[in-house]
């Protein structure tokens, strides 16, 4: 399991996207994996361990999107998303 200070780390991160998606498009659901892939690209490298590519981000973000809403966690989004990434693709979590 990544250690807590990276998933608060990352999740910050997924946070300020949102805002910064949200202000861009109005929250528009269409592309939005790519949105976020794009502006996540260089800035999730230090959290993971390794510099990923678009395409892998987006899918990163998809499958956990997929879960988040498949259980419903009682934790806010940006928690469970950095948990789950960090905890599949982190190296040295």
């Amino acid at each position: 399991m990544a250690d807590r200070e990276k998933i608060t780390g990352l999740a910050r991160v997924l946070a300020r996207v949102a805002r910064e998606h949200h202000e861009a498009t109005g929250g528009a659901p269409d592309r939005w994996a790519e949105w976020y892939a794009d502006r996540l690209r260089g800035e999730i490298d230090p959290w993971v361990g390794f510099e990923p590519t678009v395409p892998q981000i987006e899918g990163w973000l998809r499958d956990v999107d997929e879960r988040f809403r498949e259980e419903n966690p009682e934790v806010r989004w940006p928690s469970f998303y950095a948990e789950l990434i960090l905890d599949a693709h982190g190296r040295g979590s």
